[in-house]
């Protein structure tokens, strides 16, 4: 990763913050990005600019424009862009009855549309022989489990599912490797209140086969590897990174 420079997008704490993290670790140069130039965004920007180069640019990625605009400015930073990492997202779902269309458009808005046109500039800026050029797009577990009242959401990280796929048959042929990683239970400023309850903590960790709930430091590494010559040969999928949720069915017997 040495010298590369890669976008990482909503990277001001959480799983975005940690996949930055990684690729400054790497020795790639950073680009992290949040709607607010807050207390989170200069915090991790000091952390970051202590292991390389660091740039940060707001620009909230729910408005029409703004991840196109974000790409271009982490574009003209250094004159180059190899990887960019799609993770700005919300959740914001209500019981079904509930849901308003305003809170269904945010959420496509920033967990698609965006993912979509930051994308499609990034695509726009890759050069004739640029080398391992790729995409990475932050999905979830609810890419292909539903979850109770979360409508919304699992809809929409759904569609991230299938505009990996989809990108990553689009642009092949220029290069460009698109993949996605799909989260499953994550400490993160979204998880927070729901993982209060020391009760229903280890009521959600009996569920998974690895019997934690996952860290964002757990996700780092992966886009690593997928935005690495090592994983050169991989595109269109989407590596869930879940402890073992999806892979586990119900059980009939005791526990062990």
């Amino acid at each position: 990763m040495d010298r590369r420079t890669v976008c990482v997008t909503g990277s001001s704490h959480g799983i975005g913050l940690a996949i930055a993290r990684a690729f400054a670790t790497a020795g790639a140069r950073v680009i992290i990005n949040s709607h607010r130039d807050d207390e989170h965004a200069q915090k991790a920007l000091s952390e970051l600019s202590a292991l390389t180069e660091t740039a940060f640019i707001k620009a909230d990625l729910s408005q029409p424009g703004e991840a196109g605009r974000l790409v271009e400015a982490a574009y003209g930073r250094w004159g180059r862009l190899d990887t960019l990492v799609n993770n700005a997202g919300t959740f914001l779902d209500t019981p079904f009855g509930e849901l308003t269309e305003a809170a269904f458009d945010r959420t496509f808005a920033l967990n698609v549309r965006a993912y979509l046109f930051a994308s499609q500039a990034f695509a726009s800026r890759v050069a004739a022989g640029q080398v391992n050029p790729s995409i990475i797009c932050v999905g979830s577990t609810n890419s292909m489990a539903a979850e109770r009242d979360s409508v919304a959401y699992d809809a929409s990280k759904g569609a991230v599912l299938m505009l990996v796929r989809s990108m990553a048959v689009t642009l092949a042929h220029r290069g460009i490797r698109v993949n996605g990683i799909g989260p499953g239970l994550v400490h993160t400023p979204l998880t927070a209140a729901g993982l209060q309850s020391e009760s229903r903590r280890q009521l959600l960790e009996r569920q998974i086969p690895l019997g934690r709930i996952g860290e964002p430091d757990d996700i780092g590494g992966a886009a690593v590897f997928l935005a690495s010559e090592e994983a050169r040969y991989i595109t269109g999928q989407m590596l869930f990174i879940d402890g073992g949720i999806l892979a586990n069915q119900m059980s009939w017997g005791e526990e062990p």
